[in-house]
């Protein structure tokens, strides 16, 4: 191989590539031709609802299921045909599938052990990856002498120990309680960023993707709704089904006029809201954060009057159901010291660069 050879297989090692990727079981299509590109070293997460393909997908990049048609890439290499026993990749599945007669040495050890690596080498680089995880010292145990954070961890250690050029990780923390899974998610975003290693993460969790993501590739319905970093999905989703499963937010139907000094207003029964430049012209859905809302009580002048239907409080934030002439919405307030009591009259002022449009 020539050095500039080298160079360029260095250079892809762990890029995933999918072009025009179908897959069909039977007459159901689960992934309907997707073409997307994830970067060596990135975490990649593919979230969206059950049934639309991420996990589909997954199972593709490791090799459980092949392309009806289309092509896959790993690297340099068209693995579209190949089983997943010839791909350098390693996969944690959401039940962990650990060996429950096994010590923790061994699960992590096992995958090396088949690969025939001597077994003196294959228990070091197992402690080495134990150490790597948080669990130095765990390896004599069992699996069930270890907590739900535990074994997920080394479920981990097993896939990284392999050295592979992409990592897959199935619904990992579906199996743990929600303030493991915060500290969970955080370790297994750390220890990627440490080693580096391209990782694509499948969960139905929109803050869990938020939270690890570099890239977040949101599926409908088989197909690639849109693809970008947290912030980018955020900030400026490109459909109603975008806005709607990214965050929280009011959708609002609404038609789109141009006003006379050139600014867009968003218009709901009767009432005008200023909205940032857009394209689109007639019917719309008004897209309203929590962030772009404040409330207050008093004048309303400028501003849209609102009655309080309901309050909830939440410890650091405080979540109101309103009733507007814009319909029924919602408000978050976030560690404020106000309080708003039910039926109480408020008026909504928005933060006009705050609110967004989608079709």
């Amino acid at each position: 191989m020539s050095q500039l050879a080298k160079a360029t297989s260095l250079a892809n090692f762990g890029r995933v590539q999918f072009t025009d990727v179908v897959k069909n079981y039977g007459k159901i299509r689960a992934v309907n031709g997707t073409t997307l590109s994830i970067d060596p070293g990135q975490l990649v997460t593919l979230l969206g609802p059950s049934g639309c393909g991420k996990t589909t997908t997954l199972r593709m990049i490791a090799g459980l299921e092949l392309p009806t048609a289309g092509r896959i890439e790993i690297g340099d290499t068209d693995v579209s045909n190949l089983p997943a026993t010839y791909r350098n990749v390693a996969m944690v599945f959401q039940s962990y599938a650990l060996f429950p007669h096994m010590s923790v040495l061994d699960n992590v050890s096992y995958g090396l052990r088949m690969t025939k690596v001597p077994k003196a080498d294959a228990y070091v680089r197992a402690e080495q990856t134990l150490g790597l995880v948080g669990l130095e010292g765990y390896g004599s145990r069992l699996p069930s002498e270890l907590s739900g954070g535990q074994q997920q961890r080394v479920a981990v250690a097993r896939a990284v120990v392999l050295q592979p050029e992409v990592l897959l990780l199935d619904e990992p923390l579906s199996n743990l309680d929600a303030k493991l899974r915060r500290q969970v998610r955080e370790e297994i975003r750390a220890l990627q960023q440490r080693l580096q290693v391209t990782t694509i993460y499948v969960t139905h969790d929109q803050e869990e993707a938020m939270a690890v993501s570099d890239r977040i590739i949101v599926m409908e319905k088989g197909e690639v709704a849109q693809d970008g970093t947290p912030q980018d999905l955020y900030e400026h989703p490109r459909s109603r089904f975008i806005a709607s499963f990214i965050g929280e937010a009011n959708l609002v139907p609404c038609s789109i006029e141009r006003a006379a000094n050139g600014q867009c207003h968003a218009e709901v029964n009767g009432v005008h809201v200023a909205v940032p430049q857009t394209e689109l012209r007639g019917e719309a859905t008004l897209v309203i954060r929590p962030e772009a809302t404040t409330l207050s009580e008093g004048d309303g002048a400028g501003a849209i009057p609102a009655t309080v239907s309901s309050v909830a409080y939440l410890g650091d934030r405080v979540y109101y159901g309103l009733s507007s002439p814009l319909g029924q919405l919602f408000h978050i307030e976030h560690t404020s010291s106000v309080r708003h009591p039910k039926s109480s009259d408020v008026v909504i002022r928005f933060d006009a660069a705050k609110l967004r449009v989608v079709k």
